[in-house]
C-alpha cells in the first residue's frame, strides 16, 4: 500500500497504549477466562453479581480497543495478510468463549426475580434497562441445548458479509475507461469511479459509468446467490427464535413495530412529486451547464457550475469549523481535537476500504476514529462533516454515559446528517450571489435528501420484497431482483412506465452492490428516518427555536439509555406525528424553488 504521511493519518497505535497487539490480545483472553470462571456462581450473591458486572465492563473496554485496532488496520489495507490472520484468530477465540455462554440467557430468565432484586442496589440500578430488554423477549429464547448448537456454528454468521467485502474490494475489477482522446484511464477503487463521474470529459464519464455497472452485472449471478443464502440463513435463525421472519426479529431488537416502517414507506410516497420536480430542474440546469441536448445518467454527478471546485484539507477544516459554529465553542473545540489528536485516516490508497465511516464500540476509548477517502471535492468535505457528526456523538455519550455508551442507526445518523445540512446552508449563504455555486450547494442538500430518503426507502422496500421471495419459496434470480428494484424506482421516484433499455438497464446492477443487504440487519430505512429528523432539527436550529440546542446536546449525550423512539423525542420530534413529513416537504420544496434555472 502507498505510504501515507503520518501527520495526515490516524493514530491507531494509541489503542495499544504502548504495548503490542499480542499483549492486548492476551489481556482480552485473560479477562474472558476470568469471566468464565465467575460464570457458575455469579448469581449466588449480590457481591458476586457486582464483581461479574465490573469484569464485563472491563472486558468490553479491552475488546473495543482490540477489535477497533484489528478492523481499522484491516481497512487501511485489505490485502494485509498479517492483520487478516489476527482477525481470524480473534474470531476463533471469540467463538470458543461464546460456547461457554450458550445457556446464559436462559440462566438470566430463570433467575429474573433474583436479578431484579440485585438491581435495586444503588450501584446497579442503571442496568435495569439492559436486563428488562432481555426479560421482555422470553418467548424468543431457545433452550440451552439449542443455544449450544447455534453457538458452535455462529462463527459462520459474518461469512456472507466477509465474502461480499472480499469480492467487491479485491476480485471485482473495473475495466479501464476510455477518454474522449482514447486514453485508457484506470479505475482502481470505487472512490476513483465516483471522482471520474465528475470529470468534464463526457465520453470518459460515460465509459466509467458503463464499466462500473458492468462490473457488478458480470458478477450478478454470484452476488444473487450470496444474497439468497444470506437471507435464507437470517430467516432460518429468526424462525428458530420463534419470529415470523428476519424482518420481525430485527424490528424487535430495534424496539420498533413494523407498522412504523410501513407508515414510513407510505409517507415517503409524498416526496415523489418533489423528487420528479427536482430531477426536471436539475436536467434543465445541466443542459445549460454542460451544453447538451439530453442529460444522461453519467451526467448527474456533475457540479451545477462550470468551475470544478476543489478543496484542500485545510479548506475543509475551516469551512466545517465555521459552519458548525452554531453549536458553540465547546463543540468546535471538540471538532478540532479530531484533527489535533489524529483520529482520521484521510486519503484513498489501493486496497483501502472504500467509502467512509466513524467507528462504533467506543466504550473505554479516547479517540473516535474516522476513515475517509478524501479527494478534494465538496462531497468529501460534506462526508467529513458527516463522519465528524458521528464521532462527536460518540464523544458526548461516552463522556455522559457509564453503561449505555453506544448508539443505534436510528439516532446515529441524525447528528451526522444535521452537520451536512448546516454545512450546506452555510455554503448557500456564502455563495448566494453566485447563481451556479449556489445551485451546486443547494443540490448537495437535495441530492443527499433524496439519496437518504427516497433511495434508501427504495432499497428497504426492495429488501422487504426480496425476503418474501425466500420465505415463500419463490424464484430468487438476478432478473427477479432487478425487476423488483425497477418496480420500486417507479413507485417512489418516477412516473415512467417504460422498462429500462440498454445501456440504461445496467443501472439495475446497483442492487447487487449495496453492502447493507449483506450485513445481516434490516436497517436501511433508518437512514430515511435520520434524514427526515435531521431536516426537522436543522429547521428548528436555523429558526432559532428556543431550547433546541439544549435538546440537541441532551440527545447527543443520551446514548442508548432510552429506546430509539424515545431518544428521538428528546429533540421534540415524534415519528408518529405526520407533521414532521410536512415540515420536511416544505423545507425541501423551498430549496427546489431556490434552484435557478
Amino acid at each position: 500500500m502507498k505510504k501515507t504521511n503520518n501527520l495526515l493519518n490516524w493514530d491507531l497505535e494509541d489503542l495499544l497504549k504502548g504495548n503490542t497487539l499480542e499483549y492486548l490480545f492476551n489481556s482480552w483472553v485473560s479477562i474472558n477466562e476470568d469471566i468464565i470462571k465467575l460464570l457458575p456462581n455469579f448469581l449466588s450473591s449480590l457481591q458476586n453479581f457486582k464483581e461479574w458486572v465490573e469484569k464485563n465492563e472491563e472486558e468490553e473496554k479491552i475488546s473495543n480497543r482490540l477489535e477497533n485496532y484489528i478492523s481499522n488496520k484491516k481497512n487501511e489495507d485489505m490485502s494485509d495478510q498479517n492483520i487478516q490472520a489476527w482477525e481470524q484468530k480473534l474470531d476463533m477465540k471469540r467463538n470458543e468463549f461464546s460456547q461457554h455462554f450458550s445457556g446464559f440467557t436462559n440462566m438470566l430468565i430463570e433467575n429474573e426475580e433474583k436479578i431484579k432484586e440485585f438491581l435495586q442496589d444503588k450501584q446497579l440500578q442503571e442496568y435495569h434497562r439492559s436486563y428488562d430488554m432481555i426479560f421482555s423477549r422470553k418467548q424468543h429464547i431457545l433452550s440451552k441445548e439449542q443455544n449450544q448448537l447455534i453457538s458452535k456454528i455462529s462463527i459462520n454468521n459474518s461469512a456472507v458479509h466477509s465474502i461480499f467485502s472480499t469480492l467487491t474490494t479485491q476480485d471485482i475489477k473495473y475495466a479501464d475507461a476510455l477518454s474522449s482522446s482514447k486514453k485508457k484511464i484506470p479505475l482502481p477503487t470505487m472512490s476513483s469511479v465516483f471522482t471520474y463521474l465528475k470529470n468534464p470529459d463526457r465520453e470518459l464519464r460515460k465509459n466509467v459509468w458503463l464499466n462500473f455497472n458492468q462490473a457488478y452485472e458480470n458478477f450478478s449471478s454470484t452476488l444473487t446467490k450470496t444474497l439468497y443464502y444470506n437471507y435464507l440463513q437470517l430467516n432460518t435463525y429468526a424462525k428458530l427464535h420463534n419470529y415470523k421472519d428476519y424482518i420481525e426479529s430485527t424490528c424487535d431488537s430495534d424496539e420498533i413495530e413494523f407498522d412504523v416502517i410501513q407508515s414510513l414507506y407510505n409517507n415517503v410516497l409524498k416526496f415523489k412529486s418533489l423528487n420528479i420536480k427536482y430531477k426536471e430542474k436539475i436536467k434543465k440546469i445541466l443542459k445549460k451547464t454542460l451544453k447538451v441536448n439530453k442529460v444522461e445518467p453519467w451526467d448527474f454527478g456533475m457540479d451545477l457550475c462550470k468551475k470544478n471546485i476543489k478543496f484542500s484539507l485545510e479548506d475543509a477544516k475551516s469551512i466545517i469549523f465555521d459552519s458548525l459554529g452554531i453549536f458553540g465553542e465547546e463543540y468546535v473545540n471538540n471538532l478540532k481535537r479530531a484533527f489535533k489528536e489524529k483520529w482520521i485516516s484521510f486519503f484513498p490508497n489501493p486496497n483501502k476500504y472504500t467509502g467512509a465511516y466513524s467507528i462504533g464500540g467506543v466504550k473505554g476509548l479516547e479517540k473516535y476514529y474516522i476513515l475517509m477517502n478524501f479527494n478534494g471535492t465538496y462531497d468529501s468535505v460534506s462526508t467529513l462533516a458527516h463522519e465528524l457528526g458521528h464521532s462527536m456523538n460518540s464523544l458526548y455519550f461516552a463522556k455522559e454515559q457509564k453503561i449505555y455508551v453506544d448508539t443505534t442507526i436510528f439516532t446515529a445518523e441524525i447528528p451526522s446528517i444535521l452537520n451536512e445540512t448546516l454545512l450546506g446552508i452555510y455554503m448557500i449563504e456564502k455563495y448566494k450571489n453566485n447563481k451556479q455555486l449556489k445551485n451546486n450547494f443547494i443540490n448537495e442538500i437535495l441530492s443527499n435528501f433524496f439519496n437518504s430518503v427516497t433511495r434508501q426507502i427504495i432499497f428497504s422496500n426492495f429488501e422487504y420484497e426480496a425476503n418474501k421471495l425466500v420465505n415463500e419459496s419463490l424464484p430468487f434470480t438476478s432478473e427477479t431482483l432487478k425487476k423488483i428494484y425497477e418496480t420500486m424506482i417507479k413507485k417512489y421516484s418516477t412516473d415512467s412506465k417504460k422498462e429500462l433499455k440498454k445501456p440504461y438497464n445496467l443501472s439495475l446492477a446497483t442492487i447487487f452492490r449495496i453492502s447493507h443487504f449483506y450485513a445481516g440487519n434490516f436497517y436501511v430505512y433508518k437512514y430515511a428516518i435520520g434524514q427526515i429528523v435531521a431536516i426537522c432539527v436543522a429547521n428548528k436550529i436555523l429558526s432559532k427555536e428556543k431550547g433546541i440546542l439544549d435538546k440537541f446536546f441532551a440527545f447527543l449525550k443520551s446514548g442508548t439509555s432510552k429506546s430509539p423512539m424515545e431518544t428521538i423525542k428528546i429533540l421534540g420530534v415524534d415519528l408518529n406525528d405526520p407533521k414532521i413529513y410536512n415540515e420536511c416537504f416544505e423545507f425541501i420544496a423551498k430549496l427546489i424553488n431556490n434552484l435557478s434555472v
